[in-house]
């Protein structure tokens, strides 16, 4: 059993998290910015990382919120958890290190 099967809810936020160091390593590189709040971060990246790339980022935010502050109800399952690691995380990923 792996770790997504036992604990989706805390994989989906260690995902957020690598996204965030991420973005906050290509925001202090290009821009030598660094912000103090989630959602001053998500008005410039909005408008300055490629779409699909604000989308990943945007979700993986999403579960991570969801599953520190929400109800247990509300959790993500292990397959959206999956989804978040291989697929919106190698997005954010793959544009921070392609920038970097």
């Amino acid at each position: 059993m792996s770790i997504l099967d036992k604990c989706p809810d805390w994989a989906s936020v260690v995902a957020f998290y690598s996204a965030l160091h991420f973005m906050e390593a290509f925001l202090k590189k290009q821009y030598n910015i660094d912000f103090q709040h989630h959602e001053e971060r998500h008005t410039f990246l909005s408008h300055t990382i490629p779409r699909t790339v604000f989308s990943a980022y945007y979700r993986l935010y999403d579960l991570g919120f969801t599953s520190r502050y929400k109800s247990t109800s509300d959790a993500p399952t292990s397959e959206e958890a999956d989804s978040a690691i291989h697929f919106d995380l190698k997005e954010v990923e793959n544009f921070a290190i392609s920038i970097m």
